[in-house]
């Protein structure tokens, strides 16, 4: 049984026979968390030749004891990436986090097929309208994103220390025990 709590401060993480430097300063990293997000990776990857990692925050306007904001972010933007890139394989990761801010705010990657997403800009422009549909607060940072095929370590090397930053332990726990501090696709590896 895996220990879903289990904090490591190691700055290196092996996943699937490789050995990755992970963001691991300070509070450390949820070790399952973090599988989580890199399984999600390779699940993509074993779909796609090159994929595009895209990164960027969502404050919410108040605190709430569950994550319909996320959980509505998520589905209209894959809404609008099934629509307008016919894309059916893709995979996100999101992270519930809270310190000294009235309300929580989450940090999110979404996994795209880099075949069809050259470059998020268009992404970038949906996910700042939906914020002001939606009532949330977007933020894109200035180097958004990653783009890499399967086989370029350097570049996933860059990609996963970035990613690994959703997975650290501090900023966690401020919820309710039923609502969940983290949330992963659910692409299946292709054989």
């Amino acid at each position: 049984m895996a220990n879903y709590h289990y904090v490591s401060h190691s700055p290196i993480f092996q996943h699937c026979g490789n050995l990755w430097h992970v963001n691991a300063a300070k509070s450390g990293l949820y070790t399952q968390q973090l599988k989580s997000i890199l399984d999600q990776l390779e699940a993509v990857l074993s779909h796609c030749s090159q994929v595009l990692v895209l990164r960027f925050d969502i404050r919410t306007p108040e605190q709430t004891n569950d994550n319909r904001y996320i959980l509505t972010v998520i589905k209209n933007l894959s809404r609008f990436l099934k629509q307008n890139y016919q894309m059916s394989v893709f995979g996100y990761h999101w992270a519930r986090e809270q310190e000294k801010s009235k309300s929580q705010h989450y940090h999110v990657v979404f996994i795209l097929d880099a075949n069809k997403v050259n470059h998020p800009s268009r992404i970038n422009d949906f996910i700042l309208e939906m914020g002001n549909t939606l009532g949330v607060q977007p933020w894109i940072p200035k180097n958004c994103y990653y783009r890499f095929k399967r086989n370029e370590y350097d570049k996933k090397q860059g990609a996963i220390w970035r990613m690994s930053y959703l997975a650290k332990a501090r900023g966690k726990g401020y919820k309710p025990a039923q609502t969940k501090n983290h949330g992963s696709s659910r692409v299946k590896p292709k054989l």
